[in-house]
């Protein structure tokens, strides 16, 4: 059987990082996700929100919906990878049913991730929620 090449190798590795992160965030500590992503991430909310940055408040943004919001359902689709050496960009759609201040919410919306390899593999360094 042929080995498979290295950008379909690293697609998988990404796919993996994409699966983990949101194992983690739905159902773990979030403080497991600090080990994916870059300690200089930049997150970029939908609308005018203010873009976050560095680790600290990417995964505190995490932690703040978990602990405001009673999520019902969690639907990612497949993931796009486009893989240049060892940069990455990755999209994906997700459903997302959840409970906020006694508010039900049903959306569909979606990530573009930029990725970066290193010696500690795959991570984000660049998060931009998509409405």
């Amino acid at each position: 059987m042929p080995s498979e090449d290295p950008i379909t190798l690293a697609a998988h590795k990404i796919r993996d990082v994409i699966d983990n992160i949101n194992r983690v965030w739905l159902q773990g500590d979030p403080q497991d996700l600090r080990q994916f992503f870059h300690p200089d991430v930049v997150v970029q909310p939908p609308g005018e929100s203010p873009r976050v940055y560095g680790i600290e408040a990417c995964v505190s943004s995490y932690a703040e919906f978990r602990s405001q919001a009673r999520i019902q359902r969690f639907t990612p689709g497949d993931a796009e990878i486009d893989v240049f050496g060892d940069t990455a960009v990755a999209t994906y759609r997700y459903e997302i049913a959840y409970i906020l201040a006694d508010e039900a919410f049903d959306e569909t919306a979606g990530e573009l991730l930029v990725l970066m390899h290193g010696d500690d593999g795959w991570r984000i360094i660049w998060r931009t929620l998509l409405t």
